[in-house]
């Protein structure tokens, strides 16, 4: 499902679950992710066999992709976890990358918001993701959505116990 202008994003957007089709690019995408965050250069043929694997639907995770003008700029991950506590799903934020050349615009937001909407429409019991402890740049920018600290955990619980 993709969602256009009206549903909350910006109108130059639009947000789409990936597919097989995608595969050279997100493979592109986390390699330059783990390069710039890790500074790790990762194996091309392990990076691709992880990324097809979520592609397919073979692995409990989704790529949520973000589109300007038809072009793929952005990306971001989700797994699912079971909590006993709640009887429900958590979905995690396990990656999320823009390219640098459409930074500052908007985008991990419009992601976020859009996966947020999702979550709680499958009725999952909160949205997650952790964040290096030395990254101050990323508590900041989750912070700003609304995202609280636990544990070096941010968290956005749907409902309350």
């Amino acid at each position: 499902m993709s969602q256009q202008v009206g549903d909350g994003i910006k109108p130059e957007c639009t947000i789409r679950k990936g597919v097989p089709a995608d595969l050279d690019t997100v493979a592109a995408f986390n390699s330059a992710m783990a390069k710039e965050t890790e500074g790790i250069e990762l194996p091309e043929e392990t990076v691709k066999a992880g990324t097809r694997a979520v592609l397919e639907g073979r692995a409990a995770a989704s790529y949520y992709l973000l589109e300007v003008a038809g072009d793929v700029v952005a990306q971001l991950m989700i797994t699912l976890e079971w909590s006993d506590w709640r009887a429900s799903n958590v979905w995690w934020i396990q990656s999320v990358y823009v390219q640098p050349e459409h930074r500052r615009r908007g985008y991990f937001k419009a992601l976020y918001d859009h996966v947020r909407r999702e979550a709680q429409a499958e009725g999952a019991a909160g949205l997650r993701l952790y964040a290096d402890v030395e990254n101050t740049r990323a508590h900041t920018a989750y912070e700003g959505l609304g995202m609280r600290s636990h544990y070096k955990v941010y968290e956005d619980m749907f409902t309350s116990y």
